[in-house]
């Protein structure tokens, strides 16, 4: 009987060459999916810089209606915690302005997860998004 039970080929488990079949297709997988994730994460940390953005622009908006002008810091707005965006990925600032006219831009931060992002820095100005000069396309990031 006990014979039987060994050479029972339901009891035997998985040999190496299974396992390492199995680990193979599993690192073949991930090496698909990951850039694919990373592409993902990129594009939402995107969207809060944009999203930072247009709360500057509102903002500037509400204090050129009160003050004659557009504010030249982000702490002239009441806006000094927003200098950077929610998960501190993107640093936010004022970077022109003037009575008619101002430019705010979102940097990404040399510490967080975006540096070297080919979307590079997101500008935006009293008539929405800005891609000048050097500034982040509005057709591929924005």
């Amino acid at each position: 009987m006990k014979r039987d039970i060994m050479n029972n080929k339901k009891n035997r488990g998985m040999t190496l060459v299974e396992l390492l079949i199995v680990v193979t297709i599993v690192a073949i997988l991930a090496s698909v999916a990951l850039p694919s994730w990373n592409s993902q994460v990129q594009k939402a940390r995107r969207a809060d810089a944009r999203n930072t953005l247009m709360f500057v622009q509102v903002e500037q908006e509400k204090y050129r209606a009160d003050n004659g002008g557009y504010a030249s810091s982000m702490s002239a707005l009441g806006l000094s915690i927003y200098n950077s965006t929610s998960r501190d990925y993107y640093n936010v600032s004022i970077v022109s302005s003037s009575a008619n006219a101002f430019v705010a831009s979102a940097a990404a931060n040399t510490n967080g997860g975006q540096n070297g992002d080919s979307c590079g820095t997101f500008a935006i100005n009293q008539s929405g998004p800005d891609d000048s000069g050097s500034y982040a396309s509005i057709v591929d990031c924005w």
